[in-house]
């Protein structure tokens, strides 16, 4: 997946850069907090990532790239990087199976956590207007990582790993007046008892080629036994922004 996103990348990049066709690019990074909530299972029974594996929550960077064009029938592009790697100690409250092993309660067990995500969002603009402007269009949400459970008491190792693809469908709109700007973005979809979906709203001001957006952001994965993997996993928090156009 990772080489697939990147040969698309090299493709618009030397297809938009051929003579004659007008394209804009803009990128962007920040700090996005990260709180996390919910569960995740492997094999054995749902365990809460808070109440049970005290994970911390944290302050990740997130990056943005996005490419615009000219080119009739062709989609605009943007790809969307954010870390999501975090970890937790303390003591589990009720028996926990993970894989495997099994972990006693009253065990003290240190976890590792990371849920790294690329997406790729091929998009159109079919209403676009000096005060606002309407994006549509198909993506896929490339979510890499691990869970690993460890406990200090006893030595009991447990872990695994994913790479998975998750299609969505993506929708934005954004409102400028004068120098500033205000926008709403969501992707989603639901399938075979999946679902997955990534709203953000924010609001900032814009000079020139450069821009710094403030807002908020809400996720939610729902995994539904993929290579014996589940979740339900929700990561909400602020994010800041600073960008520039050329």
């Amino acid at each position: 997946m990772k080489r697939t996103i990147a040969v698309l990348g090299l493709f618009a990049a030397g297809l938009l850069t051929s003579p004659g066709q007008a394209a804009e690019f803009s990128f962007s990074a920040g700090p996005q907090r990260e709180i996390f909530s919910g569960w995740v299972k492997y094999k054995g029974n749902e365990v809460d990532v808070k109440d049970d594996l005290n994970i911390s929550d944290k302050t990740k960077l997130f990056l943005s790239f996005e490419v615009k064009h000219d080119i009739k029938f062709l989609p605009d592009v943007k790809v969307d990087y954010i870390r999501v790697k975090t970890s937790g100690t303390g003591k589990i409250s009720k028996d926990i199976t993970f894989g495997d092993v099994t972990f006693n309660v009253s065990d003290r067990i240190h976890t590792d956590f990371k849920a790294d995500q690329i997406d790729a969002t091929f998009f159109y603009n079919p209403v676009k207007k000096n005060r606002i402007n309407l994006q549509v269009g198909l993506g896929v949400k490339y979510l890499t990582g691990y869970v690993k459970l460890k406990s200090l008491t006893t030595g009991a190792y447990s872990d695994t790993d994913y790479d998975i693809p998750v299609p969505y469908l993506y929708t934005a709109v954004c409102s400028k007046f004068s120098l500033f700007r205000i926008g709403l973005e969501g992707k989603g979809l639901a399938y075979a008892g999946n679902y997955f979906y990534d709203w953000k709203l924010k609001g900032g001001v814009e000079y020139g080629n450069f821009f710094a957006h403030v807002g908020y952001r809400y996720e939610r994965l729902k995994i539904d036994d993929i290579d014996d993997f589940s979740s339900d996993l929700k990561i909400k928090g602020v994010f800041g922004e600073i960008g520039v156009r050329f």
